[in-house]
């Protein structure tokens, strides 16, 4: 571990300022992390249903090929190792399906929390510049921060401003009668749903 001591000189004699963040309540606290958390789950509860479903196929599959030749209902050692075979090819199957599913699976989550973290990262660059900070770091990257340092909810804040700002439903003009009942004129007013 390396420690790092920096004096007035080194800094041109004016502070230098460091916030940080706790990025797992950041992570509880901003929508869009929020949102990939519900993702995470919703595709491992499809990955699950998935896999149980091939699984009671295959066992379903499974059973009657065992009660069919408890019951020596194959007519020919033929019949029964195509049976044998189409559950060998089932499983086989299923694998390769699961797999690509996994796959396809990462490939979404990891797309998506690089999305999530430069997010964070471009609104957190922005922020520091703003606020005058020469740094703003992860809470797990130091042994100890004073906690009156810290800018999470903040920074949680202004990224759900900035999410809902961004993803806020258009004005819907409505028409306005300006008269009396017996027949004006409609003005269109934009009016925020």
């Amino acid at each position: 571990m390396v420690a790092m001591s920096l004096t007035a000189q080194d800094l041109g004699n004016k502070p230098f300022t460091v916030r940080y963040i706790d990025e797992d309540r950041l992570y509880q606290q901003y929508v869009v992390a929020q949102q990939y958390v519900a993702l995470q789950s919703k595709l491992k509860s499809e990955f699950q249903q998935a896999e149980q479903k091939k699984r009671k196929e295959i066992e379903t599959f499974y059973n009657q090929v065992q009660n069919k030749y408890q019951k020596n209902l194959y007519k020919t050692q033929k019949a029964f190792e195509a049976d044998q075979k189409k559950l060998e090819q089932m499983q086989e199957k299923a694998q390769k399906d699961m797999e690509t599913m996994q796959k396809s699976m990462e490939a979404q989550l990891n797309t998506e929390q690089m999305k999530l973290a430069n997010e964070i990262d471009v609104f957190l660059a922005d922020y520091a510049v703003k606020n005058g900070y020469d740094a703003v770091l992860r809470k797990e990257a130091a042994m100890f921060i004073n906690p009156k340092w810290d800018v999470t909810d903040e920074v949680s804040e202004g990224l759900n401003a900035r999410y809902n700002a961004a993803h806020a439903p258009e004005a819907e003009a409505v028409p306005i009668v300006d008269g009396d009942a017996s027949g004006g004129t409609a003005k269109e007013v934009a009016t925020p749903e």
